[in-house]
Protein backbone atom coordinates (compact mmCIF):
# COMPACT_ATOMS: atom_id res chain seq x y z
CA UNK A 1 0.00 0.00 0.00
CA UNK A 2 2.83 2.32 0.85
CA UNK A 3 4.67 1.45 -2.41
CA UNK A 4 1.60 2.30 -4.56
CA UNK A 5 1.30 5.64 -2.90
CA UNK A 6 4.96 6.29 -3.54
CA UNK A 7 4.59 5.52 -7.26
CA UNK A 8 1.62 7.87 -7.50
CA UNK A 9 3.58 10.67 -5.90
CA UNK A 10 6.53 10.10 -8.26
CA UNK A 11 4.20 10.23 -11.30
CA UNK A 12 2.61 13.46 -10.16
CA UNK A 13 6.06 14.95 -9.65
CA UNK A 14 7.06 13.99 -13.23
CA UNK A 15 3.71 15.05 -14.84
CA UNK A 16 4.87 18.54 -16.04
CA UNK A 17 7.87 16.96 -17.71
CA UNK A 18 5.67 14.41 -19.58
CA UNK A 19 3.23 17.08 -20.83
CA UNK A 20 6.11 19.27 -21.99
CA UNK A 21 7.60 16.39 -23.95
CA UNK A 22 4.24 15.59 -25.61
CA UNK A 23 3.66 19.25 -26.47
CA UNK A 24 7.10 19.50 -28.08
CA UNK A 25 6.45 16.38 -30.11
CA UNK A 26 3.10 17.73 -31.37
CA UNK A 27 4.69 21.07 -32.23
CA UNK A 28 7.36 19.33 -34.26
CA UNK A 29 4.71 17.28 -36.10
CA UNK A 30 2.69 20.44 -36.90
CA UNK A 31 5.78 22.18 -38.25
CA UNK A 32 6.64 19.17 -40.38
CA UNK A 33 3.00 18.96 -41.67
CA UNK A 34 2.92 22.65 -42.53
CA UNK A 35 6.25 22.34 -44.34
CA UNK A 36 5.00 19.36 -46.35
CA UNK A 37 1.76 21.26 -47.22
CA UNK A 38 3.76 24.25 -48.48
CA UNK A 39 5.99 21.96 -50.51
CA UNK A 40 2.93 20.19 -51.97
CA UNK A 41 1.23 23.48 -52.87
CA UNK A 42 4.23 24.90 -54.65
CA UNK A 43 4.84 21.59 -56.37
CA UNK A 44 1.24 21.51 -57.66
CA UNK A 45 1.40 25.16 -58.69
CA UNK A 46 4.67 24.57 -60.51
CA UNK A 47 3.30 21.48 -62.24
CA UNK A 48 0.05 23.25 -63.24
CA UNK A 49 1.94 26.28 -64.52
CA UNK A 50 4.22 24.02 -66.45
CA UNK A 51 1.25 22.32 -68.08
CA UNK A 52 -0.47 25.62 -68.91
CA UNK A 53 2.60 27.32 -70.21
CA UNK A 54 3.49 24.27 -72.20
CA UNK A 55 0.40 24.92 -74.35
CA UNK A 56 1.06 26.61 -77.64
CA UNK A 57 0.03 30.19 -78.22
CA UNK A 58 -2.63 31.03 -80.79
CA UNK A 59 -4.31 34.12 -82.22
CA UNK A 60 -7.99 34.75 -81.46
CA UNK A 61 -9.87 34.79 -84.78
CA UNK A 62 -12.47 37.43 -85.72
CA UNK A 63 -15.93 36.01 -84.94
CA UNK A 64 -18.04 39.12 -85.51
CA UNK A 65 -20.93 38.77 -87.97
CA UNK A 66 -20.42 34.99 -88.08
CA UNK A 67 -23.15 32.57 -87.06
CA UNK A 68 -22.66 30.74 -83.77
CA UNK A 69 -22.19 27.40 -85.55
CA UNK A 70 -19.49 28.81 -87.82
CA UNK A 71 -17.78 30.51 -84.84
CA UNK A 72 -17.59 27.21 -82.95
CA UNK A 73 -15.86 25.55 -85.92
CA UNK A 74 -13.44 28.48 -86.34
CA UNK A 75 -12.47 28.38 -82.65
CA UNK A 76 -12.10 24.61 -82.70
CA UNK A 77 -9.51 24.94 -85.45
CA UNK A 78 -7.58 27.32 -83.18
CA UNK A 79 -7.99 25.01 -80.15
CA UNK A 80 -10.20 27.57 -78.43
CA UNK A 81 -13.72 27.29 -77.06
CA UNK A 82 -16.83 29.51 -77.12
CA UNK A 83 -19.18 30.68 -74.40
CA UNK A 84 -22.32 32.80 -74.98
CA UNK A 85 -22.19 35.83 -72.67
CA UNK A 86 -25.54 37.33 -73.69
CA UNK A 87 -28.00 38.38 -76.39
CA UNK A 88 -28.86 41.84 -77.71
CA UNK A 89 -31.08 43.43 -80.35
CA UNK A 90 -28.88 44.55 -83.23
CA UNK A 91 -30.66 45.45 -86.49
CA UNK A 92 -27.42 45.61 -88.49
CA UNK A 93 -26.43 42.01 -87.69
CA UNK A 94 -28.69 39.05 -88.55
CA UNK A 95 -30.26 37.10 -85.74
CA UNK A 96 -28.02 34.31 -84.42
CA UNK A 97 -24.81 36.02 -85.52
CA UNK A 98 -22.09 37.40 -83.25
CA UNK A 99 -22.04 41.10 -82.34
CA UNK A 100 -18.77 41.25 -80.36
CA UNK A 101 -16.28 39.05 -78.55
CA UNK A 102 -13.84 38.99 -75.60
CA UNK A 103 -10.87 38.66 -76.06
CA UNK A 104 -11.01 40.70 -79.29
CA UNK A 105 -9.76 39.38 -82.60
CA UNK A 106 -5.97 39.37 -82.93
CA UNK A 107 -5.26 38.78 -79.22
CA UNK A 108 -2.48 36.22 -78.53
CA UNK A 109 -3.69 33.61 -76.01
CA UNK A 110 -2.84 30.06 -74.93
CA UNK A 111 -4.74 27.20 -76.51
CA UNK A 112 -7.80 26.20 -74.51
CA UNK A 113 -8.82 29.81 -73.81
CA UNK A 114 -12.57 30.52 -73.64
CA UNK A 115 -13.82 33.27 -75.95
CA UNK A 116 -17.02 34.98 -74.76
CA UNK A 117 -19.45 36.26 -77.39
CA UNK A 118 -22.68 38.28 -77.55
CA UNK A 119 -25.32 37.03 -80.02
CA UNK A 120 -27.60 39.26 -82.10
CA UNK A 121 -31.38 38.89 -81.81
CA UNK A 122 -31.78 40.90 -85.00
CA UNK A 123 -34.17 43.82 -85.07
CA UNK A 124 -36.75 44.26 -82.35
CA UNK A 125 -40.23 43.41 -83.67
CA UNK A 126 -43.17 45.63 -82.76
CA UNK A 127 -46.90 45.06 -83.16
CA UNK A 128 -48.23 47.67 -85.57
CA UNK A 129 -50.96 49.79 -83.93
CA UNK A 130 -54.30 50.43 -85.61
CA UNK A 131 -54.26 54.01 -86.91
CA UNK A 132 -57.21 53.73 -89.31
CA UNK A 133 -60.10 56.06 -88.70
CA UNK A 134 -58.07 58.67 -86.79
CA UNK A 135 -56.71 62.07 -87.78
CA UNK A 136 -53.46 61.95 -89.76
CA UNK A 137 -51.34 63.88 -87.23
CA UNK A 138 -52.63 61.67 -84.40
CA UNK A 139 -51.82 58.58 -86.46
CA UNK A 140 -48.25 59.78 -87.02
CA UNK A 141 -47.85 60.52 -83.30
CA UNK A 142 -49.14 57.06 -82.37
CA UNK A 143 -46.69 55.45 -84.78
CA UNK A 144 -43.78 57.41 -83.28
CA UNK A 145 -44.83 56.37 -79.78
CA UNK A 146 -44.69 52.76 -81.01
CA UNK A 147 -41.14 53.31 -82.39
CA UNK A 148 -42.40 53.24 -85.99
CA UNK A 149 -42.53 55.93 -88.66
CA UNK A 150 -45.13 57.15 -91.12
CA UNK A 151 -44.08 56.25 -94.66
CA UNK A 152 -45.86 57.30 -97.85
CA UNK A 153 -49.06 59.32 -97.38
CA UNK A 154 -51.36 58.93 -100.36
CA UNK A 155 -54.77 60.57 -100.56
CA UNK A 156 -58.00 59.00 -101.73
CA UNK A 157 -61.67 59.87 -101.78
CA UNK A 158 -63.94 58.09 -99.32
CA UNK A 159 -67.65 57.55 -98.87
CA UNK A 160 -67.31 57.04 -95.13
CA UNK A 161 -64.02 58.49 -93.84
CA UNK A 162 -63.82 62.24 -93.24
CA UNK A 163 -61.17 64.38 -94.90
CA UNK A 164 -57.79 64.21 -93.16
CA UNK A 165 -58.46 60.87 -91.48
CA UNK A 166 -56.66 57.59 -92.22
CA UNK A 167 -58.52 55.22 -94.53
CA UNK A 168 -56.03 52.35 -94.53
CA UNK A 169 -52.48 51.40 -93.56
CA UNK A 170 -49.76 48.98 -94.61
CA UNK A 171 -48.58 46.92 -92.72
CA UNK A 172 -52.02 46.29 -91.26
CA UNK A 173 -52.82 46.64 -87.58
CA UNK A 174 -51.60 43.69 -85.52
CA UNK A 175 -48.82 42.68 -87.90
CA UNK A 176 -45.22 42.61 -86.69
CA UNK A 177 -42.78 45.21 -87.98
CA UNK A 178 -39.14 45.92 -87.25
CA UNK A 179 -38.40 48.79 -84.88
CA UNK A 180 -38.12 51.99 -86.92
CA UNK A 181 -39.96 50.53 -89.92
CA UNK A 182 -42.28 52.78 -91.94
CA UNK A 183 -46.05 52.36 -92.16
CA UNK A 184 -47.68 53.64 -95.36
CA UNK A 185 -50.94 55.54 -94.94
CA UNK A 186 -53.87 56.37 -97.20
CA UNK A 187 -55.53 59.62 -96.11
CA UNK A 188 -59.09 60.61 -96.96
CA UNK A 189 -59.51 63.61 -99.25
CA UNK A 190 -63.23 63.68 -98.50
CA UNK A 191 -66.25 62.80 -100.61
CA UNK A 192 -65.64 61.61 -104.17
CA UNK A 193 -66.12 63.76 -107.23
CA UNK A 194 -69.33 63.30 -109.19
CA UNK A 195 -67.34 61.52 -111.89
CA UNK A 196 -65.91 58.95 -109.45
CA UNK A 197 -67.50 55.62 -108.55
CA UNK A 198 -66.42 54.25 -105.19
CA UNK A 199 -67.28 50.82 -103.86
CA UNK A 200 -69.69 51.07 -100.89
CA UNK A 201 -69.44 48.79 -97.87
CA UNK A 202 -72.13 46.18 -98.48
CA UNK A 203 -71.05 43.73 -95.78
CA UNK A 204 -73.89 42.65 -93.45
CA UNK A 205 -76.37 44.32 -95.81
CA UNK A 206 -78.97 42.67 -98.02
CA UNK A 207 -78.25 41.73 -101.63
CA UNK A 208 -81.05 43.99 -102.88
CA UNK A 209 -79.02 47.07 -101.78
CA UNK A 210 -76.03 45.97 -103.86
CA UNK A 211 -78.29 45.19 -106.83
CA UNK A 212 -79.87 48.65 -106.68
CA UNK A 213 -76.50 50.41 -106.48
CA UNK A 214 -75.02 48.31 -109.32
CA UNK A 215 -78.00 49.08 -111.55
CA UNK A 216 -77.65 52.84 -110.93
CA UNK A 217 -73.96 52.82 -111.86
CA UNK A 218 -74.06 50.27 -114.68
CA UNK A 219 -71.94 47.79 -112.71
CA UNK A 220 -72.15 44.02 -113.11
CA UNK A 221 -72.29 41.73 -110.04
CA UNK A 222 -70.58 38.34 -109.99
CA UNK A 223 -72.59 36.51 -107.36
CA UNK A 224 -71.36 33.61 -105.20
CA UNK A 225 -73.46 31.76 -102.63
CA UNK A 226 -72.15 30.40 -99.34
CA UNK A 227 -74.39 27.61 -98.00
CA UNK A 228 -72.32 27.27 -94.82
CA UNK A 229 -72.70 30.87 -93.71
CA UNK A 230 -74.13 31.61 -90.28
CA UNK A 231 -76.01 34.69 -91.51
CA UNK A 232 -79.58 34.85 -92.85
CA UNK A 233 -80.18 34.29 -96.56
CA UNK A 234 -79.21 37.09 -98.97
CA UNK A 235 -76.92 38.72 -96.39
CA UNK A 236 -73.73 39.93 -98.05
CA UNK A 237 -70.76 38.42 -96.22
CA UNK A 238 -67.85 39.23 -98.58
CA UNK A 239 -67.15 41.70 -101.37
CA UNK A 240 -64.44 42.67 -103.79
CA UNK A 241 -63.12 45.32 -104.24
CA UNK A 242 -62.91 46.56 -100.67
CA UNK A 243 -64.99 49.57 -99.56
CA UNK A 244 -63.87 52.95 -100.98
CA UNK A 245 -62.03 51.34 -103.90
CA UNK A 246 -62.48 53.26 -107.13
CA UNK A 247 -64.42 51.35 -109.79
CA UNK A 248 -64.41 51.97 -113.51
CA UNK A 249 -67.79 52.35 -115.27
CA UNK A 250 -69.21 49.15 -116.80
CA UNK A 251 -66.83 47.01 -114.72
CA UNK A 252 -67.82 44.15 -112.39
CA UNK A 253 -67.65 43.45 -108.66
CA UNK A 254 -67.70 40.18 -106.70
CA UNK A 255 -70.34 39.63 -104.04
CA UNK A 256 -70.73 36.57 -101.77
CA UNK A 257 -74.07 36.12 -100.05
CA UNK A 258 -75.35 33.70 -97.45
CA UNK A 259 -77.42 30.88 -98.90
CA UNK A 260 -77.73 28.79 -95.76
CA UNK A 261 -80.79 26.51 -95.76
CA UNK A 262 -83.31 27.89 -93.28
CA UNK A 263 -86.16 25.98 -91.65
CA UNK A 264 -89.58 27.58 -91.52
CA UNK A 265 -89.57 28.21 -87.77
CA UNK A 266 -85.85 28.82 -87.31
CA UNK A 267 -84.91 30.69 -84.15
CA UNK A 268 -82.27 33.42 -84.22
CA UNK A 269 -80.21 35.60 -81.92
CA UNK A 270 -80.20 39.36 -82.45
CA UNK A 271 -77.11 41.42 -81.66
CA UNK A 272 -77.66 45.17 -81.47
CA UNK A 273 -75.23 47.91 -80.56
CA UNK A 274 -75.04 51.63 -81.21
CA UNK A 275 -71.67 53.37 -81.27
CA UNK A 276 -71.37 56.63 -79.32
CA UNK A 277 -70.96 59.91 -81.18
CA UNK A 278 -67.46 61.22 -81.73
CA UNK A 279 -64.94 62.40 -84.31
CA UNK A 280 -63.08 59.19 -85.11
CA UNK A 281 -64.05 55.94 -86.72
CA UNK A 282 -63.94 52.88 -84.50
CA UNK A 283 -62.99 49.32 -85.25
CA UNK A 284 -65.81 47.12 -84.01
CA UNK A 285 -65.35 43.40 -83.45
CA UNK A 286 -68.18 41.14 -82.34
CA UNK A 287 -67.48 37.60 -81.12
CA UNK A 288 -70.26 35.04 -80.65
CA UNK A 289 -69.72 32.13 -78.23
CA UNK A 290 -72.20 29.24 -78.32
CA UNK A 291 -72.32 25.44 -78.49
CA UNK A 292 -70.65 25.54 -81.91
CA UNK A 293 -67.66 27.43 -80.53
CA UNK A 294 -66.25 30.95 -80.68
CA UNK A 295 -66.81 32.82 -83.94
CA UNK A 296 -66.04 36.31 -85.16
CA UNK A 297 -69.28 37.80 -86.45
CA UNK A 298 -68.03 41.28 -87.34
CA UNK A 299 -64.68 43.06 -87.62
CA UNK A 300 -65.03 46.41 -89.39
CA UNK A 301 -64.45 50.14 -89.13
CA UNK A 302 -67.65 51.98 -88.26
CA UNK A 303 -68.58 55.64 -88.20
CA UNK A 304 -69.45 57.32 -84.87
CA UNK A 305 -73.12 56.79 -84.07
CA UNK A 306 -73.40 53.73 -86.36
CA UNK A 307 -76.08 51.21 -85.48
CA UNK A 308 -75.09 47.56 -85.66
CA UNK A 309 -77.99 45.14 -86.02
CA UNK A 310 -77.03 41.53 -86.76
CA UNK A 311 -79.13 38.37 -86.75
CA UNK A 312 -77.43 34.99 -86.33
CA UNK A 313 -78.87 31.45 -86.12
CA UNK A 314 -79.85 30.16 -82.69
CA UNK A 315 -77.29 27.68 -81.37
CA UNK A 316 -78.63 27.21 -77.86
CA UNK A 317 -77.59 29.41 -74.98
CA UNK A 318 -74.88 31.81 -76.09
CA UNK A 319 -73.20 35.09 -75.34
CA UNK A 320 -71.64 37.77 -77.43
CA UNK A 321 -68.78 40.18 -76.78
CA UNK A 322 -68.38 43.56 -78.44
CA UNK A 323 -64.93 45.14 -78.71
CA UNK A 324 -64.43 48.76 -79.79
CA UNK A 325 -60.84 49.59 -80.73
CA UNK A 326 -59.72 46.45 -78.90
CA UNK A 327 -61.56 47.28 -75.67
CA UNK A 328 -64.39 45.05 -74.44
CA UNK A 329 -67.42 47.33 -74.12
CA UNK A 330 -70.24 44.82 -73.79
CA UNK A 331 -70.80 41.16 -72.95
CA UNK A 332 -74.30 39.76 -72.91
CA UNK A 333 -75.86 36.37 -72.30
CA UNK A 334 -78.49 35.21 -74.81
CA UNK A 335 -81.06 32.56 -73.90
Amino acid sequence: MRNDKKLEEDFLDDKPIVFASVFKALAVLCIIGAFLAVVAFFSFDWAFSAIVHSRAETTVPDLTKKSADVAIDVLANANLSLRKAGEEYQPEIPSGHIIRQVPPAGTIVREGKVVRVWISQGNENIEVPDVTGILQRNAELLLRQSHLMAGSKLTSSSLTVEKGYVISQKPAAGELAAKGQTVDLVISSGKPLSSQILMPDFRQKQLREANRWASEHNIEINLTEDKHSMFPNSTIIRQYPQPDSEIAPKSSIDITVSARPVSENEKTHRIYYELPQGKNQNRVKIVLIDAIGEREVLNELKQPGSKIDITVPYGGEAKFRIYVDGVLVREKEMK
